[in-house]
């Protein structure tokens, strides 16, 4: 049985691989935006919710202060990428929420590792396929990994 060092080192050799940060295309506009890491967190976390969140709970969810997710936040605003409004229930609060240039700019992002991951797939013996997801279907479905929500649909054109 392997540890659960071994076996952390194989997914994070796995994901660097897939995902190789080297060949992202897609960060470009990331970097023409002069988005910070903080800031790419914020979106990105904004972005896979359903409904408009408190500033505190996206401070919560990344481990950030207030006033850090505050002006990451006001930055996105400004940027156009997300909505920021006064809570209906409680003016205190403010929601932030994607603007459609944010949701796109995720989206975006997404599909370039959704493609690059195709890629993966596709070069795949169909064994080590089937093997691959049943791993990963029982790893994701044992509760051990928090699945993200909101997500588009799979875009992949090749089903096999």
């Amino acid at each position: 049985m392997a540890s659960e060092a071994e076996t952390g080192t194989l997914i994070e050799h796995f994901v660097l691989a897939v995902c190789d940060p080297g060949r992202w295309e897609g960060v470009d506009r990331l970097a023409e935006l002069d988005l910070t890491l903080a800031q790419a967190r914020v979106l990105f976390s904004v972005v896979r919710r359903s409904e408009p969140q408190p500033i505190h709970t996206i401070a919560g969810e990344l481990g950030l202060s207030m006033t850090a997710a505050g002006r990451n936040v006001d930055r996105l605003v400004r940027l156009g990428l997300l909505t920021r409004e006064e809570s209906p229930t409680d003016r205190r609060v403010k929601l932030v929420g994607p603007t459609e240039d944010g949701r796109q700019l995720a989206w975006d992002q997404i599909a370039i590792h959704r493609a690059t991951i195709d890629q993966v797939v596709h070069r795949l013996p169909g064994p080590l396929r089937a093997d691959l997801c049943r791993v990963l279907t029982a790893a994701l479905e044992s509760g051990a990994i928090h699945k993200a929500v909101a997500c588009p649909p799979a875009s992949s054109g090749d089903n096999s």
